[in-house]
Parts: C-alpha cells; sequence; structure tokens
C-alpha cells in the first residue's frame, strides 16, 4: 500500500453477499507526518465480474486511530519560560475508490485506488488562564493498493 508516498500495510476481510455485493472490515498501519496511524474501517464493494476479471467500487467508512503529543511554549504570568503538552488525535472518515482483480482459480491478485479526506483534531489547554484551541487540520490522502486476494 503507498499511502501520501509512505508506504504501509493492511488487511481486509470482506463477505461475498452475492457475486455483486461484498462488505467486511479492514485495518491498515501506514503513517503520517512520520508517526504511526492505523485507520480502522468497514468496507464496502460493489463488483461487476467478466470471468476471471472483477472490477468494482469501493466505499469506506472508519476511524483514523492517530494521537501525537506537541508542546506548546509560553511565558507565565511570573516571566518564566514554561510549556504544556497538547495532542493531535484522528477522527472519523470516508474513502471512495476503484479497483480491479483478476483470479487465477481461488487466489488473485488485485489493484486499486482509493480517495481518503482525513481530519484530524487537536485537544484544547488551558495557558496562562486562557483556553488555547487550534482549528481542525484537513488533509487528503490518495492510497494505492495492490496484494493478494482469496
Amino acid at each position: 500500500m503507498l499511502h501520501q508516498a509512505k508506504f504501509g500495510g493492511g488487511i481486509t476481510y470482506d463477505y461475498g453477499f452475492n457475486p455483486y455485493l461484498a462488505a467486511g472490515l479492514g485495518v491498515e498501519l501506514t503513517s503520517f507526518e512520520d508517526n504511526l496511524m492505523i485507520p480502522t474501517f468497514v468496507d464496502v464493494k460493489v463488483r461487476y465480474p467478466f470471468g476471471k476479471l472483477e472490477p468494482y467500487i469501493v466505499g469506506q467508512f472508519g476511524y483514523n486511530n492517530y494521537r501525537v503529543t506537541y508542546q506548546y511554549h509560553y511565558t507565565d504570568v511570573n516571566g518564566n519560560p514554561t510549556f504544556t503538552n497538547y495532542q493531535k488525535t484522528g477522527r472519523v472518515f470516508y474513502g471512495v475508490g476503484a479497483g480491479i482483480s483478476y483470479l487465477f482459480g481461488k487466489v488473485g491478485v488485485f489493484a486499486s485506488y482509493t480517495f481518503r479526506p482525513y481530519t484530524y483534531q487537536f485537544a484544547s489547554f488551558t495557558a496562562n488562564n486562557q483556553v488555547v484551541s487550534f482549528p481542525d487540520d484537513k488533509t487528503t490522502a490518495n492510497l494505492i493498493s495492490a496484494g493478494i486476494v482469496f
């Protein structure tokens, strides 16, 4: 998996309700801003098989498990330099994409593209008896995945 130019890996288990519809759960290990990120999600695929070739569209909805601690440096009311820690955390996300798989019997290969917008939230904190807060950090991710299907 290539996630915003960073390599990662993941696994998705989909149950095929019929030849055209599958749904399941997925988890990935990747990084954002050089910190560990673990997206977990529900995956829904609409497939249209042509023999061994199977193009599909995919929709995902999940939670971005991401937590990074930063330090906010400031001068306290007595004029002393100090700092406090605050965190940036992941939030829910969705993803949309398309892919194709090819079966060589019961095992095959796939390649896909998924677009995901992510939102990261900063926890508010108090410094010098004032609440400090930052706006949500929003970014998008382009995922290119390839692997094995069973």
